[in-house]
């Protein structure tokens, strides 16, 4: 794959400027006149660490777009690092995770992935209500209702996936805390997860609020809206600095970072950076990529696909027989360490496919009368998270375009 270059100087500046911590840490590194590979970790680990800082979330979100799955990434192997949890750590980066989720579209599906093998945001009140608490956290550990608020947020994005994956009921004692705050966000994620209509709502806020209360968080909401628009025109303002720039040749240059810097969890496509399914060694990326002439045509193809992976959108790819759609799927989906089935999962569509193929069916068991459901290849994938490549979709039976169509509305 072509070599990539970011110019992190001058975001590295402001982030300097923000954080009197690490301020002369980085401003150390920007003095340098090149940069070793060590000081070019370091200074990605140094930022990873101060994107979990409330003050300069937002600010590196906005700056470092093109590193950011990075240093995500970076937190989640420093937080299981050792063998043990880092709750501290981890409760930072949920936090941290909530904040950027409105503006930042792979943040989503990290969060996702992430969520699916470690403990709820508010975990800190399963320890504390356990009688065997061994879990220690430092003196700055982040404030409850920066947790629920966290919670809130997560709620808002993808209530259906998280209102099942968290125990909710550990919350509920939350509703006579002291801290207004903390009430406010239990009781809208309550809301939420018990799908109150807006009646059931607001009788419901009405016993929790006092109507000062109330009006107060109404206007609340309105001051955030308008912070957030505002964020989001910051994030639009500069779209340049969303994409890496492609080199003939490393140079490692004081200010940059190069593409091999990233952690071995993600790779950088012509600029986009995705998450890679497991690490590529050497040998395999030499076999993935030999075959494939990245010219201009198609890096601009393979970045506008990587753009909509990043969004978790649905691809529909057409040219002529032999232009070569299929193979830019398998490059991505290699790169990306999804070698094989089940990883990526491959239909060829024809006249005679049927919806039950793509669907499931029920088949019949070696016990009279018993049936067992048998899941389609889209099944499969769609609830898995797998990818699926659908050839020659312009061959396939009405009935399965519009089961395709169905399928895909549900979804984005």
């Amino acid at each position: 794959m072509a070599d990539l270059r970011f110019h992190l100087a001058e975001p590295l500046q402001l982030v300097a400027r923000r954080n009197e911590k690490s301020g002369a840490e980085l401003s150390g590194f920007l003095g340098k006149q090149a940069w070793t590979q060590q000081d070019r970790q370091c200074i990605l680990d140094t930022l990873a660490l101060l994107l979990l800082d409330k003050e300069c979330t937002l600010l590196i979100g906005r700056q470092l777009r093109p590193v950011l799955l990075d240093l995500l990434e970076r937190n989640a192997v420093a937080i299981k690092a050792g063998g043990q949890i880092n709750h501290d750590r981890h409760e930072r980066l949920c936090v941290a995770m909530s904040k950027l989720l409105a503006d930042h579209p792979d943040v989503l599906p990290f969060a996702l992935r992430y969520f699916k093998n470690t403990s709820p945001v508010f975990q800190r009140l399963f320890l504390e209500s356990s009688d065997a608490n061994t879990v220690r956290y430092g003196r700055r550990r982040m404030k409850l209702r920066d947790l629920m608020e966290a919670a809130y947020r997560f709620l808002q994005k993808e209530q259906s996936v998280f209102r099942e994956l968290w125990d909710w009921s550990v919350c509920i004692p939350l509703l006579r805390s002291h801290d207004t705050l903390v009430r406010w966000y239990t009781s809208n994620c309550l809301a939420l997860v018990t799908c109150m209509n807006d009646e059931h709502k607001l009788s419901f806020m009405k016993k929790i609020f006092s109507p000062e209360e109330l009006t107060h968080f109404r206007l609340k909401l309105l001051e955030e809206s308008q912070v957030q628009n505002v964020e989001q025109a910051l994030v639009l303002a500069n779209p340049d600095s969303a994409f890496w720039q492609k080199e003939k040749e490393v140079q490692y240059k004081q200010g940059h970072i190069v593409s091999s810097d990233l952690s071995a969890d993600v790779v950088a496509v012509c600029g986009i950076v995705l998450p890679r399914l497991k690490p590529v060694s050497e040998e395999q990326q030499e076999n993935v990529t030999s075959h494939f002439v990245l010219v201009e045509s198609a890096c601009t193809n393979l970045q506008n696909l990587a753009i909509a992976v990043a969004f978790q959108s649905p691809v529909l790819l057409e040219g002529p027989i032999g232009c070569g759609k299929t193979t830019l799927i398998e490059y991505l989906a290699a790169v990306t360490g999804r070698t094989k089935p089940p990883h990526i999962l491959k239909v060829q569509l024809g006249d005679q496919t049927d919806s039950k193929t793509l669907l499931g069916m029920y088949r019949c068991t070696d016990v009279p009368g018993e049936f067992v459901w048998q899941p389609g290849t889209l099944t499969q994938a769609v609830t898995k998270g797998h990818w699926i490549l659908l050839e020659d979709i312009d061959y396939a039976p009405l009935d399965v375009v519009c089961r395709l169509l169905f399928t895909v509305k549900r979804l984005t």
